[in-house]
Formats: structure tokens, C-alpha cells, sequence
């Protein structure tokens, strides 16, 4: 049996009963942590783009099948999955897989899912936990056995989020074959420099398109489009790693403990809405800050000592860190989230906004902010360690180490962490969502077993 063989067989026949009790506890918290990571990006913009992008999608009009979140009004599920996937991504908010780089899979599966179960109309909350936590081990899985290569994400996610729309539709066998390949076959998202530092305004729009191809990737297998070969099979030379990994594949990353090892039981949720890996320094700075109660004024320098690569992603050019110009280069400066750190006294949405970018005190603060590589903190491929060292005006130096972030699996959010992460969120809506509403989506994400039609939490936030 190939690896696509044994995908399909447990993607087809998977249900809820057969998952543990930490799978449906980690994908609940998913959902609702994906929920107001989606409502959130509702209000980011740099020149009223999403604003744009919504009032242009509901023009195109069509059928009222699924609800854009956070905005309001339905429209044909394909639209609402590519608005709702943008949203998403654009606080760089959502959960991640650390020391798997580029690992954001919930992006592309939570917005799938509400589309396409919307599209439905009751399915159970037991069909949506099962989907979403299919497709989530999928994407990861998918990923991590294409050997040598990590920045793929926005590849191995078009086969995570098909195959959870196709699992929503009640696909089996030969057609969930089918969505996967048809996912394949409209794979794009160029990575921008610097992670997605580079991308301004376009921020979230190959996650959109990616949601979307999902959806419609689904509903072709359904409707008959049939793709007669297999897409991981090296003997075919235009196989998905042949394609996107130069050949560099191990099958057996794909299938080890297939229905057994839930890879979503290991994903991270952001406590801040920038780079994952700023979250230790942003942890440590926050500590001294507290610790030894130190005031912005006092700040002469700050010196931050990072693995080779984060610094390379995060502080250089030092020019450029210090002076980010959008929202987006923000989410990729530690120069910038350490200085607004200092001068707030906390992090949270309000330090990437475009008027915390217009404020001087941060401004000022980002130039005494630097990096510097550290070959033994390298060592931790599994983590993002950092050393903040923090120099006051009275010669003080404060030094503090964090290996892990908060919401990694080695400091865990609690689901009522998620959900004061949700409500942070929700201030950053569009369109204002009652407390009573809020309330009602968390209530029902945290018993989602006993939902019979997920869709009532969809039109609580639209």
C-alpha cells in the first residue's frame, strides 16, 4: 500500500470516536484561537485594502452560502474561505508549529472549515472537530516529510485544507483522492523576502488562495473531476516533492502513527501577534521590565542575543528593523516589538497598528534595539531561545534568558487562555461583537461535541 493509499484509508475512515481526548482538546482550542485571529484581521489594513477586497467580493453577488466573518453577509463558500483565510494571517496572530518552521497550518484549515460546513448546514460539531483535526495532521505531515526544505507551508497547506473541506462534504476513497490532487493542481504563494516582511499590503493572500482552492478542490471531486494518478509517488516525476523539493521526500514521515500521533496536539498558540520568533525576547523584555521595574526614559540600549537565523530575520538589516514602514515589516522587526514593549509596558494588537508605527517614543526606542547571533543558542533546533540585556542610564546591565514562548507545548495556553486571546481580538473587529456574543462562541467552541449545527457560531461573529 503507497502513502497516498494509506492517507486516503484514514482520511476516509477516521471519525470522531477514534480521537483521544487531547486531539479534540488542542483542536478546540484552534478553532476558537483561529476565530478571533479572523476577526482581528478584519480591521488591518495599510490603505483600506480589506475594506476593498470585502465590498468587491460581495459585489460579485452569487449564491448566500457562507457568512464573512467579522464583516457580515453570506456569499458563495469559495469567496468566503478566500476573505476569511486572508483575514487570518493578516495579524500573524495564528498558531504555528515551533522548530517547524513555516508551520502555520490552522490558517488554512480553520477558515476552510467554516465555510464549507456553513455551505452544508448542520454539520455537528463532532463532524467539524474530526475534519479540522484531519486536515490539520495532514498539512503538518505532508510538510515534514518533505525532507531538506521548510518554507513550503503555503504548499502542504492546499492538501490540508482540501482534504478538510472534503471530509465536511463527506468525500471517501477514490474522491477524497481526487480533492487532494485537484489541490495539487492549483498550489501557489511566492514567499516574499524575509519571511512576509516583504509583502505589505498583500499580507494573507496566498492563505486565501489556498482556502478557497480547498473548498473548490472538494467540490470538483465531488462533482465528478477525476485526477487518475498519485500525486507523492517518486516514480511519477511530477509528484508534489518532485515538484516543490527536488525529489527530497521521506514516505514513512508521511505515515509513521498515521491515526495514532495527531501532529495538531503539538501546535503553539501566539501570545503576541508578530513572528513566533520574537516571542522570547518579547517574554524576556516584558519579565525585566516587571522584575526590576525599568522605565522607557531609563532605556539607554538593548541588546538582544539570538540563533543565527532569527537574527538574520529579525534584526538585520539593523537600518531596516529599526524603521519599519508597515504593519508587515513590524511583525518582522524584534527591534520594533522590543522598543514598543518598553514603551507600552505590554504587547498586544496596538504595537503593530499603523498609529503605534507613527509613534515617536517607539520610533526612538526601536534605535537603541540590536541583535546579535549566538552560536549556542543555535543548538535548540526545537525552540527560539533569546538573552535580552537591557543597559539603564545608571550603568545597570538586566539580563534575562527565555527558551520557550508562552502557548508553546512546553508553556501551554490553558482553552481559558484561548479564550481571553479571543476577546483581545474581538476589540479589533470591524464591526462590534456583543460580550453576549462573544460569550455564546466560547461556550459553544469549548462543548463543541454536543453542537448540532456549526454554523450558529459562524453567525456569531458575523
Amino acid at each position: 500500500m503507497s502513502a497516498l493509499d494509506m492517507v486516503i484509508k484514514h482520511l476516509s475512515g477516521t471519525i470522531y470516536n477514534a480521537l483521544t481526548s487531547d486531539v479534540i482538546d488542542a483542536t478546540k482550542k484552534q478553532i476558537l484561537d483561529m476565530s478571533g485571529v479572523i476577526v482581528s484581521g478584519s480591521t488591518c489594513n495599510i490603505s483600506g485594502e480589506i475594506n476593498g477586497l470585502v465590498d468587491m467580493v460581495k459585489d460579485w453577488g452569487g449564491k448566500e452560502e457562507s457568512t464573512i466573518i467579522a464583516f457580515g453577509g453570506r456569499v458563495p463558500a469559495l469567496n468566503a474561505a478566500f476573505v476569511n483565510g486572508i483575514l487570518c494571517a493578516r495579524r500573524d496572530f495564528d498558531d504555528t508549529k515551533l522548530g517547524f518552521a513555516g508551520g502555520h497550518v490552522s490558517r488554512a484549515i480553520v477558515p476552510t472549515a467554516f465555510a464549507m460546513a456553513e455551505r452544508q448546514g448542520k454539520i455537528s460539531g463532532r463532524e467539524f472537530i474530526t475534519a479540522v483535526a484531519l486536515g490539520h495532521d495532514l498539512g503538518c505531515r505532508i510538510q515534514l516529510a518533505g525532507r531538506g526544505r521548510d518554507s513550503w507551508y503555503m504548499a502542504t497547506n492546499f492538501f490540508g485544507a482540501a482534504a478538510t473541506a472534503g471530509k465536511i462534504l463527506g468525500l471517501r476513497d477514490e474522491k477524497m483522492r481526487y480533492a487532494l490532487a485537484l489541490a495539487f493542481h492549483q498550489i501557489c504563494g511566492a514567499q516574499g523576502g524575509g519571511g512576509s516582511a516583504g509583502l505589505g499590503s498583500l499580507k494573507g493572500m496566498s492563505n486565501g488562495f489556498t482556502c478557497k482552492a480547498g473548498v473548490l478542490s472538494a467540490l470538483l471531486a465531488q462533482s465528478g473531476f477525476m485526477v487518475d494518478w498519485d500525486i507523492l509517488e517518486a516514480k511519477n516525476k511530477s509528484n508534489f516533492y518532485e515538484v516543490f523539493y527536488g525529489g527530497a521526500y521521506s514516505p514513512v514521515l508521511l505515515t509513521l502513527d498515521l491515526g495514532k500521533l495527531f501532529l495538531g496536539t503539538s501546535t503553539s498558540q501566539k501570545e503576541f501577534p508578530c513572528c513566533h520568533m520574537q516571542h522570547t525576547s518579547l517574554k524576556a523584555s516584558l519579565g525585566l521590565l516587571k522584575e526590576y521595574d525599568i522605565k522607557a526614559d531609563d532605556v539607554v540600549e538593548v541588546v538582544i542575543s539570538l540563533p543565527e537565523h532569527n537574527y538574520s530575520l529579525l534584526t538585520a538589516p539593523v537600518e531596516k528593523k529599526q524603521n519599519p514602514q508597515n504593519f508587515t515589516e513590524a511583525q518582522y522587526s524584534l527591534c520594533w516589538g522590543v522598543a514598543s514593549a518598553i514603551v507600552y509596558g505590554s504587547v498586544g494588537i496596538r504595537n503593530f497598528t499603523e498609529e503605534a508605527l507613527r509613534d515617536a517614543k517607539v520610533r526612538e526606542m526601536a534605535r537603541k534595539v540590536f541583535g546579535k547571533p549566538e552560536m549556542e543558542l543555535s543548538k535548540q533546533p526545537m525552540s527560539s531561545p533569546a538573552i535580552v540585556e537591557i543597559r539603564t542610564k545608571n550603568g545597570k546591565v538586566f539580563s534575562k534568558r527565555v527558551d520557550y514562548p508562552f502557548g508553546s507545548p512546553e508553556d501551554p495556553m490553558t482553552f481559558a487562555d484561548v479564550a481571553t486571546k479571543f476577546r483581545h481580538c474581538c476589540e479589533y473587529s470591524v464591526k462590534s461583537i456583543s460580550r453576549a456574543n462573544q460569550d455564546k462562541v466560547i461556550q459553544m467552541v469549548e462543548g463543541l461535541e454536543e453542537l448540532t449545527d456549526v454554523s450558529q457560531i459562524v453567525r456569531l461573529l458575523g
